[in-house]
């Protein structure tokens, strides 16, 4: 038997993200991503390698759910506080 540990979840600073997992989480909250070889994949949209879509798990931005029986990746409530304060400053930069 295995214990898993589970981290709790709290906010994650957008500056601790780089460009290329801002781009993926954004990716994961506009389609919806099935999976594919080596990755997920949304129609019309970049695959999403399992490197990206683990790391984004472990810090708890997404994570999966099923639909009628096929896994789809989703972003969780803390997902998307982090992109809207990313979103918030990207406007306040400019």
């Amino acid at each position: 038997m295995t214990i898993a540990l589970i981290a709790s979840a709290s906010q994650v600073d957008p500056r601790e993200l780089t460009t290329a997992q801002l781009a993926a989480l954004r990716t994961v909250r506009d389609n919806r991503m099935i999976r594919c070889k080596n990755g997920w994949r949304g129609p019309g949209s970049p695959r999403l390698t399992l490197d990206m879509a683990t790391t984004l798990a472990a810090m708890k931005l997404i994570m999966h759910r099923d639909y009628f029986g096929k896994t789809r990746l989703e972003v969780t409530g803390v997902g998307l506080n982090t992109l809207s304060v990313a979103d918030a400053r990207k406007r306040k930069a400019a």
